[in-house]
């Protein structure tokens, strides 16, 4: 089984936790249960924003810390699909905008871009909702506005930091579900919380990042 992201006793958790180590194999689903503190350290060394005090990140088999900061930003874009605590979204821009973003910098065609927004919005989330600017969506919205990112994307590795934390009952509910459709057979799955892990998602594994 090909191993997509292995995390080898890092440590970078302040006195909360650590060493941590963590091996997501293509298809996994891991849940991984810890503060808001440890869980926004963990997103930011796993998806190359931030380098551990100690221990090595490998994603498909290359460490991004040992590139230079632009090919390590194109790596991250690339292969890496990370949705930070909140929605990551600019207040400012539109949906439509924050989502086509990614796929310009990537080089797809306008084509592409179209074809696969228009694939992926209808149904769930209608297009003309992608035209309001993220400061006026509802939770809802910007969470499913995430999980169509995602789907347009189709990174390898799906990394995301307590983004449906905020939902309860109909709206978690439907953007779950979403989620579980967006999950395909290769994708690895990473979902870090200071929540219970959801019963939405049948999980390969879940993990404790305990104190030390």
């Amino acid at each position: 089984m090909e191993s997509l992201l292995i995390a080898e006793n890092i440590r970078s958790f302040f006195p909360e936790a650590g060493p941590f180590s963590l091996t997501i194999h293509a298809g996994q689903r891991v849940y991984v249960q810890g503060s808001e503190r440890s869980c926004n350290a963990l997103f930011e060394i796993l998806t190359g924003l931030r380098k551990p005090d100690e221990g090595t990140v490998t994603v498909l088999g290359q460490n991004p810390y040992t590139m230079p900061e632009t090919e390590r930003a194109a790596f991250r874009r690339d292969h890496i699909g990370a949705v930070p605590r909140g929605s990551g979204f600019l207040p400012e821009l539109t949906l439509l905008e924050q989502v086509r973003l990614p796929m310009v910098l990537a080089g797809f065609s306008q084509e592409e871009i179209r074809t696969r927004i228009r694939k992926n919005a209808f149904g769930y989330l209608p297009l003309h909702d992608l035209y309001n600017p993220a400061g006026r969506c509802s939770q809802r919205t910007l969470a499913l506005a995430g999980v169509l990112w995602a789907r347009v994307m189709a990174p390898p590795i799906l990394i995301l930091n307590a983004a449906f934390d905020h939902l309860s009952g109909k709206d978690a509910e439907l953007v779950w579900q979403e989620m579980q459709a967006v999950l395909a057979e290769n994708l690895a799955f990473l979902y870090l919380s200071s929540a219970p892990a959801p019963s939405d998602i049948l999980w390969s594994e879940t993990m404790q990042l305990s104190g030390r």
